[in-house]
């Protein structure tokens, strides 16, 4: 496990950000380094509320496992799941979201998934299925493929088409040009907000069960079983991101490492 704490020196708290081991540039480097958009966002944000910021860098599986028993207090990009549910409270970041496929440059334009079928889809594991319920399309997950491995698996034909946030393949194809791929922007839903997962079982989140809950409708930030108690520390992490969102700060900071 590699673990670095970095921040206010006077803290009274510790919030632990758990993410996997190889790089998603530029939000994050490869292990050891932690350096990248997600540490300066979580690091002032967790300034703001007295806190230091604690990063542990493990394999995703393990990293979720420790999130899973608050071991670990936050996953900083965390894709909403009636699954995760179970054990995470999902907050807005602030950084803007939504994903597009790569392809090789012979496919057509993708604009709706259904037209993946007979593809090969590459998926990282544990992202979100959001072809679920679409037959006929082959997934295949590499263990700890980076997007960078992605896109030379379309390449190789080791697969057809990869889904993932849209403003990482820009800033991958922008800083590592390759031939022969395609962006497919319009596929997959366009812009949505991005979230931190919280643990549930994190010594900072305090919760109940939220009565309006609906089970049989989907799972969102608005439709979801846990209430977050505005007493909690994960409430103010969560103000304080939202305060960052409004004043520009987390654009600024997007912006210096995205543009």
């Amino acid at each position: 496990m590699i673990s670095q704490t970095v921040g206010a020196t006077e803290s009274t708290c510790v919030l632990k950000m758990g993410y996997r081991t190889n790089e998603r540039l530029p939000n994050i480097a490869r292990a050891p380094d932690n350096s990248g958009l997600y540490l300066d966002l979580y690091q002032k944000a967790a300034k703001k509320v007295g806190c230091e910021l604690q990063v542990t860098r493990l394999p995703k599986n393990k990293v979720v496992s420790l999130l899973k028993r608050g071991e670990v207090d936050f996953y900083p990009g965390f894709n909403l799941t009636k699954k995760r549910s179970s054990f995470a409270y999902f907050i807005e970041n602030g950084l803007p979201g939504g994903d597009a496929g790569i392809s090789r440059d012979d496919m057509e334009e993708v604009t709706q998934l259904e037209q993946l079928k007979g593809k090969v889809l590459l998926r990282a594991k544990g992202a979100a299925d959001i072809t679920k319920g679409i037959t006929d399309i082959y997934i295949k997950e590499p263990p700890e493929m980076t997007s960078m491995q992605a896109m030379t698996f379309l390449l190789q034909r080791k697969g057809d088409f990869y889904i993932y946030n849209k403003s990482t393949l820009e800033y991958l194809l922008k800083q590592h040009p390759l031939e022969g791929l395609k962006l497919h922007p319009d596929c997959c839903g366009g812009v949505l907000p991005l979230y931190l997962g919280f643990s549930l079982k994190s010594k900072w989140f305090k919760g109940t069960t939220n009565p309006k809950y609906k089970e049989d409708e989907p799972i969102s930030a608005d439709n979801y079983p846990v209430l977050m108690s505005v007493e909690s520390k994960a409430y103010e992490f969560s103000q304080v991101l939202r305060r960052m969102k409004v004043s520009g700060e987390t654009q600024a900071l997007y912006e210096h490492y995205y543009k």
